[in-house]
């Protein structure tokens, strides 16, 4: 019997059982360390920084000859000073700009700063979400560098937009988005 118990034990496993019984059972442990808190800054390298003193990067394409894409034009400089000193000028604004909690009203922030950026160029407006334009999105803006109502530059000019109850509050931010060809936009929501 002694000879068997191994081999029983090896073909119990082998079976796929889990052979728990065979063995004496884990005592379990309690933890010793509180638990490790992660604070996330909300910090987005993948957009690229814009202010006064740079250019917006060319869009990528072809225009058949070996160049870029031709007619569009670049991401006007002055945007994110703009975005900034509005956002400075209304701060109550910034906080309640989440239509979810704040309702039509949370409008305001981007109704105002759109209209303070279309006061400069006419080109400025609300990226479209869905394909007749009935919904726009909450948090960016775009702008029309093509002659027609796609061909767009995005730009997200709010971060943590409705923030959960332990999350950092909403801010203002400058992030842009890759060159959109296709995506629509309006002057007006």
């Amino acid at each position: 019997m002694r000879r068997l118990l191994p081999l029983i034990v090896v073909a119990t496993l082998a079976a796929g059982c889990e052979g728990d019984t065979l063995l004496p059972a884990a005592s379990p442990t309690q933890p010793t360390a509180q638990p490790i808190v992660i604070n996330i800054t909300n910090t987005n390298t993948n957009t690229v920084d814009r202010s006064d003193t740079g250019s917006a990067p060319a869009p990528s394409g072809s225009s058949g000859d070996g160049g870029t894409t031709s007619g569009v034009l670049p991401l006007p400089a002055y945007g994110e000073q703009v975005t900034r000193d509005y956002a400075a000028a209304h701060p109550n604004q910034v906080t309640h700009s989440c239509q979810l909690t704040d309702g039509d009203q949370a409008w305001a922030f981007l109704d105002g700063l759109i209209g303070v950026l279309q006061a400069r160029d006419a080109r400025w407006g609300f990226l479209c979400k869905d394909a007749n334009c009935l919904t726009q999105a909450r948090d960016v803006v775009a702008y029309r560098a093509s002659a027609g109502d796609t061909g767009i530059w995005i730009v997200d000019v709010l971060g943590n937009h409705c923030p959960g109850p332990n999350d950092s509050p909403t801010m203002v931010r400058w992030g842009v988005l890759p060159f959109e060809s296709v995506r629509r936009w309006v002057g007006h929501r």
